[in-house]
């Protein structure tokens, strides 16, 4: 799960008045998750603050017209999404198809479902009184090691991403800055060094990469030399 993940369910309309033309209600899950919009050339990074399977609430630094359709990408997930309503730095869109909520908390699709997809077949055999029906392992797939370290590098970019969002939120609180400067400071070296780890691994030319750090201790870590 990411980031923070589900804190809070309940179910409520796809957003506002402006975009509950359907009709319908959706189960929306509050929770915090770092994405990008896209739209005539424009690119900016969002948060997800909350998210159903028919629409979302976005945060962020610029968002296109009402009634612009635009692009809603989160790592491998992505769908079209329209604007219902601006009110900055909040957004409200709708969704030009469904989701599925457990692909987008995971950023990848498909597998993000096996856990659920046990659940219900586990619910489905006790209504039935019959055995537990034998449900394929994510385990028994065959193992690809080809090109692992390049998928950590991109989980260790990625886990980066978490952090900054966590730490812009918790930026956005007068007082916990106040009291927690440090803590900030850290998470935002945690972050620096998640990145360059993530670069160095995805690399062809990893000494490259190493030598182009700007942090030279780190940079010394890695070449396995002393800073001084």
């Amino acid at each position: 799960m990411s980031i923070i993940g589900t804190i809070q369910r309940e179910v409520i309309p796809v957003g506002t008045a402006e975009d509950n033309r359907s009709g319908r209600r959706w189960h929306r899950s509050k929770l915090l998750l770092a994405a990008t919009i896209e739209a005539a050339g424009m690119k900016s990074p969002v948060r997800i603050r909350d998210l159903s399977e028919g629409g979302a609430l976005l945060e962020g630094p610029a968002f296109p017209l009402v009634g612009t359709v635009f692009t809603l990408t989160r790592l491998a997930v992505q769908i079209e999404a329209k604007v219902v309503w601006h009110k900055p730095p909040k957004c409200g869109v709708e969704f030009q198809g469904q989701i599925s909520i457990p692909e987008w908390i995971s950023g990848k699709p498909g597998p993000a479902n096996f856990g659920q997809a046990r659940v219900d077949a586990v619910q489905a055999a006790v209504r039935a009184g019959t055995l537990m029906p034998s449900v394929a392992s994510a385990d028994d797939a065959p193992v690809d090691l080809d090109g692992l370290e390049e998928r950590i590098g991109t989980e260790l970019t990625r886990i980066r991403g978490l952090l900054e969002a966590i730490s812009s939120e918790l930026s956005n609180d007068h007082d916990v800055v106040q009291r927690h400067s440090a803590v900030l400071q850290n998470f935002d070296l945690a972050s620096q060094i998640l990145g360059h780890l993530g670069a160095v691994l995805s690399a062809d030319d990893r000494l490259t990469v190493i030598k182009a750090i700007g942090m030279a201790e780190l940079r010394a870590r890695l070449l396995h030399k002393s800073a001084l």
